[in-house]
This record gives structure tokens, sequence and C-alpha cells, in this order.
């Protein structure tokens, strides 16, 4: 075997266990990628942590895994000596299957432990602990509780963590959870071992060096990162333009189609979907693909929509649907038929952004304006899977056009304009950096909960010291941890016992004892929909539709025979009639670097050869309204004399900080996504702007103003004041006075 990337270095193959070389030559493997050679050095000859960074399908998996199963493959049983974390079961599932192949000559066993895997599995990996274990955040949170006793023999002897898809932990509660749920681990790991080494893959990181931290806390410096330097897979996408006739518009409404969340489509709606789905059906007819859409709804209509036009054209239907509130089994036939060969397509959310395996992809669909250079570039990432194939990728974006002078910002198609900067910005290699989260409530009273749980009890000090000091919560100090505890002791979430140590109260019992707390994040009381003997999916409680109505679900037309309030159950029976099922949920924060790339494209003059002719007129039409009415800038534009428009034109962060100042100031406002619409006219919100820029108000002070308060799980224990204090770190932004420093002198 050769390596792809010959040096006077040590063969890396010749690094490898005798067993693993064995296998990749019975496997077919005639070289080493670039990318995993350096992997294997790297492992082999120093102590480092690892960032393992290459495109989707270029090999992260073998590059973490062919040094890690070579140095515990002498390794005795009597505990697990690698973990590998995975942020989706059907991931984890993958991944099993292609380390028991690597595992084939050697005597090294691969374990399983999420909610799929048999009580009879978990047991005996509990009996003699060995190998590898590949599991969720939210496994290994039950593990650590439920297991208490056997952690030290599970964990004793852990010499690595791989890490996979390691940006979808960087920022939120689920990267802070598990990065409490490591230093857990750490605890029981003997005193005799080294710290496990950890190694993290992903193709998306958009800043190393908050991988860096976040992989080793302690010294970044340690973490050595190992990236694909050769070139890039080909690139080919096309974006398709579709105007909506805006003007005129009365309401009219299409009985048998619901269209966006949560009032009923226009016909306008309809008809361009319409229009797409006819497309869709077209360009996906001769190969397997996946297309991305950004609303749960949205998936169901459209492949609804696609499958009607292959039945128009005499075609069978060739289109599948794949999201998070399908039934897991409804999940696992769309990947097997997608797997099965014949030329199938997904519509999808992000539940297949992932690397699960569902054969070969030709091309992926967008419908609708990507939110993250990330998200769109993981996407793209689906496709051009094997060698010497690039990547495809066609959007499909509705351009409003309105002619409504009264309304200037109605003329600019924003959906378009944040498709074209996220994809410029993702030729540029640019992506979102991190946001991680530094005064999350929520998930610090999570981590206390099942600290004490898993350790029966823990004085103040200790528990400060595991999760803050030793553990994730660094910038909670002391008075502020203080300050959480009297909270969760007030609800008797946590309370005191006569040594001092603290327990659990009946409160912290009740949540300790519910279903869902594994997770950091919450999850929704949902009505299951249940098809003769077989459950779809669920809808949210306050979604559920009424008896004789309609919906589509799971690619299907069906109408509610009856709802069943006291089993939460919906029963549903096939149909000719369709409707829009609704779902609750949105979209995460937008970059101020995606804001100002669209700023850019509007007021520039290049053109972008990738633009269909409709999508390249609705941009020619959107810069002359620009120009003419001053809105390819940050400005206030007058409406009326009693209305103006703020331009914001930033991320969601600060943009959200100006709407909380303007609250604050006490003008009435409505979010127009890169501007604010005022009742108050341009001129005196000029004089609040420039007032604010000489004694900008605390941004503790504008929290006041943000609603809902709650908005992660635990987030319901906490006084207003302390919600405030956490809105104020992590929901606002501190240089929001920078969006409008300019226009307060214009």
């Amino acid at each position: 075997m050769t390596s792809s990337q010959p040096d006077a270095e040590p063969h890396a193959f010749t690094l490898l266990a005798a067993g693993v070389q064995r296998q990749l030559y019975s496997m077919g493997w005639r070289e080493l990628r670039a990318i995993q050679a350096r992997a294997i050095r790297a492992y082999v000859g120093t102590d480092a942590d690892l960032l393992i960074m290459a495109e989707t399908a270029g090999g992260k998996t073998e590059a973490a895994f062919l040094p890690v199963l070579s140095a515990i493959s002498t390794e005795p049983s009597g505990s697990v000596r690698a973990m590998y974390i995975g942020p989706l079961k059907a991931l984890i599932n993958d991944q099993f299957s292609r380390l028991e192949d690597l595992c084939t000559h050697l005597d090294v066993k691969v374990h399983r432990w999420h909610g799929d895997v048999s009580a009879s599995q978990k047991a005996a990996l509990v009996k003699e602990p060995s190998g590898v274990l590949l599991i969720t955040p939210e496994s290994l949170e039950s593990l650590l509780i439920n297991r208490t006793r056997h952690l030290g023999d599970l964990f004793g002897g852990l010499r690595a963590v791989v890490i996979d898809e390691v940006h979808a932990f960087l920022s939120g509660e689920r990267g802070l959870h598990l990065a409490s749920l490591l230093s857990r681990v750490r605890r029981y790991v003997r005193q005799d071992q080294r710290r496990p080494r950890v190694l993290g893959l992903s193709a998306t990181v958009g800043d190393p060096s908050a991988a860096q931290r976040y992989l080793n806390p302690s010294d970044p410096r340690h973490v050595s990162i190992i990236a694909d330097d050769g070139p890039g897979k080909e690139i080919k996408f096309r974006i398709h333009g579709y105007i909506k006739d805006t003007d005129g518009e009365e309401g009219v409404r299409d009985q048998g189609v619901v269209g966006t969340d949560p009032t009923p489509a226009p016909d306008a709606d309809l008809v361009t979907m319409q229009r797409i789905a006819q497309d869709l059906a077209e360009h996906c007819r001769t190969h397997s693909n996946l297309v991305f859409a950004n609303a749960k709804g949205d998936i169901e209509l459209y492949a609804d929509m696609a499958n009607e036009c292959c039945r128009n054209d005499g075609l069978p239907e060739t289109f599948l649907v794949h999201h998070g509130s399908l039934a897991k089994e409804v999940r696992e036939d769309t990947e097997a038929t997608m797997k099965g060969g014949r030329p199938m397509t997904t519509v999808c959310s992000s539940t297949l952004e992932m690397g699960i395996d569902i054969g070969s992809v030709w091309m992926v669909g967008q419908i609708g304006a990507p939110w993250s250079v990330a998200s769109f570039k993981q996407r793209l990432g689906r496709s051009g899977r094997k060698d010497g194939e690039p990547r495809r990728l066609r959007g499909y974006v509705i351009c409003e056009s309105s002619t409504n002078e009264r309304d200037p910002l109605s003329q600019l198609p924003l959906e378009l304009l944040q498709t074209v900067a996220i994809c410029e910005l993702m030729l540029r290699q640019w992506v979102e950096p991190p946001a991680p989260s530094s005064l999350d409530l929520s998930t610090l009273a999570h981590q206390m909960i099942s600290t004490v749980a898993e350790t029966g009890a823990a004085d103040a000090v200790t528990l400060h010291q595991r999760l803050c000091r030793d553990g994730p919560f660094v910038h909670f100090d002391k008075p502020t941890f203080a300050a959480v505890l009297r909270n969760l002791g007030a609800v008797d979430v946590l309370e005191q016992g006569p040594d001092g140590n603290l327990i659990l109260g009946l409160e912290g019992e009740r949540l300790r004892a519910q279903k869902d707390f594994y997770a950091a994040f919450a999850s929704r009381i949902e009505f299951a929909i249940i098809a003769g003997d077989r459950t779809l999916g669920s809808l949210p409680i306050d979604t559920v539709p009424k008896v004789g109505e309609h919906l589509v679900f799971a690619a299907r037309r069906w109408q509610v025979t009856d709802v069943d309030a006291v089993r939460m159950s919906l029963y549903v029976t096939p149909a000719k009639r369709r409707q829009r099922p609704v779902f609750t949920g949105g979209l995460g924060d937008i970059h101020p670097t995606v804001r100002d790339e669209m700023l850019a494209v509007l007021a520039g003059h290049t053109t972008f050869a990738y633009l269909d002719p409709t999508s390249a007129e609705a941009l020619d039409r959107a810069r002359h309204a620009a120009r003419s009415r001053c809105l390819g800038r940050r400005a206030l534009v007058d409406l009326t004399s009693e209305r103006c428009l703020w331009l914001t034109w930033t991320g969601t962060r600060q943009h959200r900080t100006c709407l909380a100042f303007l609250n604050w100031a006490g003008v009435d406002v409505i979010d127009r996504q890169v501007a604010i619409e005022c009742r108050a006219s341009a001129e005196a919100v000029r004089r609040l702007l420039k007032e604010a820029i000489k004694a900008p108000p605390a941004l503790r002070d504008l929290a006041q103003m943000v609603a809902p308060k709650q908005f992660r799980k635990f987030d319901h224990l906490f006084a207003e004041d302390l919600l405030n204090e956490s809105i104020a770190v992590d929901r606002l932004d501190e240089r929001w006075t920078d969006v409008f420093a300019a226009i307060a002198n214009d």
C-alpha cells in the first residue's frame, strides 16, 4: 500500500497494527489519503489531541480510527478504550458498521449505546467493558446517572474520545452539555492513566481555534490541526428564481392547501410553489437527490406536489420525505429506499445534513434561502461523494415582486439577496465562527441536577469546582453560582441536608424522572399521528388539526378521523385533499457578515453567473429600487410623517439589541428582518440614537425588553433578574451601537 503524499517521514501504513493493515488490504485499499497518513503520524508520533478537517466523504473517520484502533488493539478488556460521540443515532448506526469492518482482524469489540439498543446488549457491555463505545450525548448522560457504580470499570482505562461533526457542538446547549459530560467522564479515568486524547472531526469548522479550545480547554495549543490541503471538489450550482406577484393579493385562499405557518397561503403562493415543484420533478428525474427546505410543512407540501407532477406525467412517484417529526421507522424506510438503487429524491430538513449513509446523491437542492454558510456547505457536501465527481446544487428562491411605494422594503427580494450572499461567502471559504454561550442558566441547572443524581449528594464548593472550574461553565463566578443555587433552592430543585450537602428536592426528583431529562434542550409536547396500526410521526400540541380536516404527512395525504386528547393521538385515513401541516420552531441566528454581504450584493454591480435570467432580473430591479430609495445602506428612511424604517442590515443579535433599545425608549416597532419599522419619524429616531451613543443604556436594562425570557429548557426555574443577566450576555450584543453610529450623524 502507498501513501498519497510521499515524504521522508515513516510510512504511515507501517505504523498501523497488523490486523488493521490486513483489513485495509482485504477492503481493496491501495493507498491512504494524505489526511489519513498525516493523522496516523500525528497520533502515533505525538501525544497531541487532533482536529481533523476535510470535506464530506474526505476520509475523516478512518483518519481518526485507523491509529486509535491500532493503539488499543492490544489493550485488555476491563474498560472501554475508545469512545465515539455522534450527534445522531442514525449516524452512530452507520459508523458502527464501518468500525466493525475495520475491527474484523482485531480483538476489539464495537458497542452501541442509545435508545434503540437492547437492554441485553447494554448489560453485556457493563458486565465486560472493552473496545469502542459509540454513543450520543444524551445516552452518555443516562449512562452517568443510571450506571454510576459501574463508571470506574467502564471508563477507567479510556484512551481516546472521537467527537464526530464537532462543529455541531461548538455553540448552543448541546455543545455545552457534551463538554460537561466529558469533564465528568474524565473523573473516572484511573489516575495512573494519562488524560484521554480527544479527536474532533468536521467538514465545516469556521474558526479552528474555537474548535481547539473546545477539544482541550486547558491547553488549546496542544490540539494539532490536520487539514486536507488538497484541491477542493468542483462545484456546479444554479439558482432558479420565481416571481410571485404580491400586488393586488386580497387573501383569496385555496381550500385544498394551507401555506406558510400559521396563516393560509394566498393563490400566488400556491401557484409559485407548484412551479417550483414542477421544476423539482424535472430536475430530479434521472438520479437520486436530496432537496432541503427550511420548514417541515414545506417539506411535506413540496414532496406531495412533486409526486403529483410525476403522476400527471405518467411516471412513478419518486419523492420521499425526511424530518425530525417523522417516526423513526418512516425515516429509516426513506434511508433504505434511497440506498435501494432506484432514482429517488428525498425532500428533507437538517436531519440529513449529517453524514447518514443514504447512498450516492447526484444533486442537492435548496428551497428558500439557506440561513448560514455552515449549513449550506454541509448540505452541498452530501453530493459528489465519489472521487472525481463534482458537487451539484440547485437553489429555488421565490423573489417577491412589489411596486408598493408606501413600503420600499417590499421591493427587495431578501431571500434572493441572502442566497447570493451565502453563495459568495462559501466560494470565498468563509464560514460562521461559533458563538458559545457564556451564561447558560438552563444547561448549568441541568448539569447540577444530573451531578447530584450521579453522586447522591454534593456540597456547593465541590459542585462549583466540578462544573465551573474543572468543567465548561467557567463564566459562572462564585457569586453568580450562589445566585443560581438560591434560585434552585427556592423552587425545591435542590435542598440542603443536615450535613450541609446538596440533594435533590421534590421538584428536582420530578425533573430527573422525566423521560426527556437526558437532553439539555427542550422537547415539545406532541400528538402522535396514527394511520391504522402504524405511527407516522407527531405534530406539536398547539397545531393539531380538527376532525375532518386534512394534512400532508410522510409524503401522503390524510384526513383526520379522531383526536384522542387522553392518549394524545391523532388518527388519520388516506384522503385525496391536502393541507400543509403546521409546525413550531425556526432557524438559527444570522451572522452579521451574511447581512454585510447582502448589503454589498445589493449596493454593487457584480453579475453572478449562477443566477438564472429570472433571479438576475430580480436582482437588477432590487438594485434600482435600492438606489432610488437609499435602501442599499444603513439608514433611516421616512415612510410617513410618523413612521420610518431603520435599515439595520446586521446580524440577529445586534438587530435584537436594536429592537430592545427602541422598546426601552418607548418606540412601537415591527421587526422586518433587515430593518425595523418604527412608529416615529426618522428625525425622532435619529435623536434617540445620538443620545444613546453618548450614554448607551446597559445591556441588562435592554434585556428587560426581550421576550420571551424563557427560551431554554430549564429557564422557568429562574427569577426574572437572573434571566435578564443571562439574556444580556447570550442574546444581546455589546457592539450594537456600531450599527447606527453613522446614521446618527447622517
